[in-house]
């Protein structure tokens, strides 16, 4: 009996030890497998929700992109965006697709009341006969881009002021400027260029939120041409070619305003156009204009 009372605590301390352990695989069993369908679950989320968002932001640039152009861009953001450039870069002189539409009056006279136009009798003719009143014109017969900046073309209540005073009290959305045919004759295209540079950089200087438009020194009549003066458009073509090329280092506009003024097989001002070879007659002014306006910046 003693022997048998001995034996049975053993037995019994087996017997719960087992189950003891027993229970205990089963429940690291039960957390293990909980455990792994949370965090399958957690990460599968994880997944779904970086693929969601991955969709969100591509749909967003779409978006984006279309609201641009119109359509939207094939390929990667990168490519879309090189589109876009290229896309103002190319129309910087023919106008720029993504642009302002002026098809109201008051879109037009809205437009003309934050624009400076520079220039010489060219710009003058527009001033006297576009009706444009609401734009502001620094104009002069004969001026240059030599002496732009210190000639008092501006009004500042009963006196004249300068150019480079009249930028400093007043800001523009945006200035056009057309100079170069008195300019033929003096210097060289590269002296003209580095002239015409310095006077973007203290325009930029004076007004650095205003879009600057260099449009292109408008070609002569074939008659004009040939009469073998320095007027003549081998010269104005070699310093359009030049302000051209400053106007994109600058970071400005450039518009070829002669895509529409020249005829088309001899590259020279349409004959009819002009008067004397040189300044366009009034009733062709809107050609010009026309041009500005459908090309707004």
């Amino acid at each position: 009996m003693k022997k048998a009372k001995l034996r049975c605590p053993y037995f019994i301390l087996l017997v719960l030890t087992s189950v003891l352990f027993g229970c205990i695989s089963i429940l690291k069993g039960n957390v293990f497998c909980v455990s792994a369908d949370g965090n399958e679950d957690y990460i599968t989320g994880m997944v779904k929700t970086e693929s969601i968002h991955e969709s969100s932001v591509l749909e967003e640039a779409g978006a984006g992109e279309q609201g641009l152009t119109g359509n939207t861009l094939p390929g990667n953001s990168a490519s879309g965006n090189d589109r876009i450039m290229d896309s103002v870069s190319q129309n910087s002189v023919s106008g720029n697709s993504v642009k302002k539409v002026l098809d109201t009056e008051e879109a037009v006279q809205e437009y003309l009341s934050g624009t400076l136009f520079i220039g010489d009798s060219r710009t003058a003719t527009l001033q006297e006969y576009a009706g444009w009143d609401s734009a502001r014109f620094y104009v002069k017969y004969g001026l240059t881009i030599w002496d732009l900046l210190e000639e008092k073309l501006a009004d500042d209540g009963e006196e004249k002021i300068t150019v480079d005073e009249a930028l400093q009290k007043q800001k523009f959305e945006r200035i056009y400027i057309m100079l170069g045919i008195n300019e033929l004759g003096r210097g060289t295209p590269e002296t003209f260029c580095g002239q015409y540079e310095k006077v973007i950089e203290r325009i930029k200087q004076l007004q650095p939120d205003a879009v600057i438009i260099v449009e292109s020194i408008m070609h002569v009549t074939k008659e004009k041409d040939e009469e073998g003066t320095y007027i003549n458009n081998t010269e104005i073509n070699a310093r359009n070619e030049k302000i051209k090329e400053m106007a994109e280092r600058k970071g400005v506009y450039w518009m070829d305003v002669n895509q529409v003024t020249d005829d088309e097989e001899t590259r020279c001002l349409v004959s009819d156009y002009s008067f004397d070879g040189v300044h366009l007659k009034v009733k062709y002014l809107d050609i010009w204009k026309n041009f500005i306006l459908e090309n707004p910046y």
